[in-house]
């Protein structure tokens, strides 16, 4: 679908959205509208390389995930509208809506200068109750989107506070108390991208343009009915493993094709999906090709590191930069999630050291496939199958080529010696994932950390798990170790403590695979007064709801 038609749907979405929630497919519950439908036939299937043709949707200046330039005050308004999708039909979806000089925005992709202030009022205008939280910043508790924070239909929150944060991809999302995963998946996300001199820097020697050769890029995976609308009805046992889709979407857009020219692009990767993982590779013909990881979670790396593949968990940011001119003018390069071994509820490749044999990738036949199909529910896409998310179709150009910068940014290593340790242990339990036995209560704090303390966290899944990104509120964090990790992680492991690429620079989401303990180190000073609740919890946006989460406290 072209920028025109995408625009035309949209506002005759938010315009009956305007007269309330009701008026449209939300009534109730987020997933009301998403419900009993059959699935709909497959005609995106993303395993089908013939089927890229959609042009991959480029956020503008305004509009549907437009560019705002925070200058003063914002209110958002959450609202039930539809929005197209799926051959241009429209679907029910869930909006942020804002206004700023004169141009209107849905779930804008808001940029801002650290050290800057952001003031916005949340106004929330859904039939149930919704709450931000600004994935990736530091900021006061009361700031941050807890789910203590939540407000009923018609309430509204005040958001104020700076930015202190590194340049980076960071994101903004709901964070409803039980609602998460619906409120989410239904379009309550969008990026948030913070500028620096590390950023405008590394701009300027690569000639990178945000929407042209800087592009943010959401991979998420849903499920439709017959008339191209969202579907998400997760029976019990998609609630505990999680939901999965079964179209890919880059930017909202199924079967993605974006042109590019022989040059240097960034993509400013965000797994926006609810539980899936992603393998991601470029791929030409049978070949990967090379590309340049420089920005993980919160910010820009030290200096580039030259990969093929990345794991990229729910919740994870990546940010990379390819070099378009590897290919020749009328060849094909597609971005794809390569076979992986799910390892969800095996014990297999899981056990220490990596023995075993899991699910073999996920496509082979016997146990192992048979399981997976189990797995994927009434997605047709099981985890860890390959499948393609975009494709790159080269065109004629000038060849530009510039050197990456050797060094991008200054990162510090926390200091630990003499650092507290904390066992943080991922278990299940009546038939719900638990962390150090427990399950998320609104007025339970599970631990005190003082003000200033540094700690190395090991955070231990069982082998008999299943994978699991942890995300932390308030704070980022540095990855240390990975022990025990299974065999196609060890393989991937190029940096010492058995750590991967992704794990490089400062992060705020880990992927901690069954058997595997992953070690981290935090530092929780700030300069907030008083103590800061915060929540650290399971990304599986369907754990979360499900209270794979605890409360910590920093006093002092």
């Amino acid at each position: 679908m072209d920028r025109r038609r995408f625009f035309q749907f949209a506002s005759v979405g938010l315009a009956a959205g305007a007269a309330g929630a009701a008026a449209v497919h939300f009534g109730g519950r987020a997933s009301d509208a998403m419900a009993a439908a059959p699935l709909r036939s497959y005609p995106f299937d993303p395993m089908t390389e013939r089927n890229f043709e959609q042009k991959l949707f480029i956020p503008g200046s305004s509009g549907p995930f437009g560019v705002l330039d925070v200058a003063g005050p914002l209110q958002i308004r959450t609202t039930a509208a539809t929005f197209p999708i799926l051959d241009g039909q429209p679907s029910p979806f869930l909006l942020y809506q804002t206004e700023q000089g004169g141009k209107a925005y849905q779930n804008p992709i808001l940029r801002m200068e650290t050290g800057s202030r952001l003031r916005a009022s949340l106004v929330n205008g859904l039939a149930e109750p919704t709450i931000i939280h600004w994935h990736g910043l530091h900021t006061p508790a009361a700031m941050d989107g807890h789910p203590a924070s939540t407000i009923g239909p018609g309430g509204r929150y005040d958001y104020d506070f700076t930015v202190n944060d590194r340049g980076g991809t960071y994101w903004y999302h709901t964070h409803a108390h039980e609602l998460t995963a619906e409120q989410a998946y239904g379009g309550l996300a969008s990026f948030f991208l913070v500028e620096d001199e590390d950023q405008r820097r590394l701009a300027r020697a690569l000639d990178l343009r945000l929407g042209e050769t800087d592009l943010p890029l959401v991979i998420q995976d849903k499920q439709f009915d017959q008339a191209g609308r969202l579907r998400y009805q997760p029976d019990m046992h998609e609630s505990m493993m999680g939901w999965m889709g079964d179209i890919i979407l880059a930017n909202l857009t199924p079967n993605a094709v974006l042109s590019v020219t022989p040059r240097l692009y960034r993509f400013r990767l965000l797994n926006g999906s609810n539980a899936r993982i992603y393998r991601l590779a470029f791929v030409k013909g049978g070949q990967l090709l090379n590309f340049s990881v420089i920005g993980s979670d919160a910010g820009l790396l030290e200096k580039p590191e030259t990969a093929t593949e990345v794991f990229l968990a729910p919740g994870e940011r990546m940010d990379v930069l390819f070099d378009a001119g590897q290919a020749q003018p009328g060849d094909d390069v597609f971005l794809r999630s390569l076979a992986f071994d799910p390892m969800d509820n095996q014990g297999g490749d899981a056990m220490p050291g990596g023995a075993g044999g899991g699910m073999q990738g996920m496509g082979g036949m016997g146990m192992g496939g048979m399981m997976a199909r189990m797995m994927a529910g009434s997605s047709r896409l099981p985890l860890g199958t390959a499948f393609n998310v975009m494709r790159l179709s080269v065109t004629p150009g000038e060849r530009v080529s510039a050197p990456i910068p050797a060094r991008l940014s200054d990162i510090r290593p926390i200091p630990t010696q003499g650092a507290a340790g904390r066992s943080i242990e991922l278990s299940m339990g009546r038939m719900r994932f638990l962390i150090n036995g427990r399950t998320f209560r609104m007025d339970e704090v599970s631990f005190d950390v003082r003000r200033g303390a540094v700690e190395l966290w090991s955070i231990s899944n069982p082998g008999h798990g299943m994978p699991h990104p942890m995300h932390i509120h308030g704070f980022s964090f540095q990855v240390v170790e990975r022990r025990n990790s299974p065999r196609q992680v060890k393989a991937a492991a190029r940096f010492s403590g058995g750590r991967l690429v992704g794990d490089l620079g400062w992060k705020d989401t880990v992927l901690v695979w069954p058997g595997e303990t992953v070690k981290i180190a935090l530092n929780f000073a700030h300069s907030f007064p008083g103590d800061q609740t915060y929540v650290f919890h399971c990304h599986n946006l369907e754990h979360e709801d499900a209270g794979m989460m605890i409360n910590y406290r920093v006093t002092g």
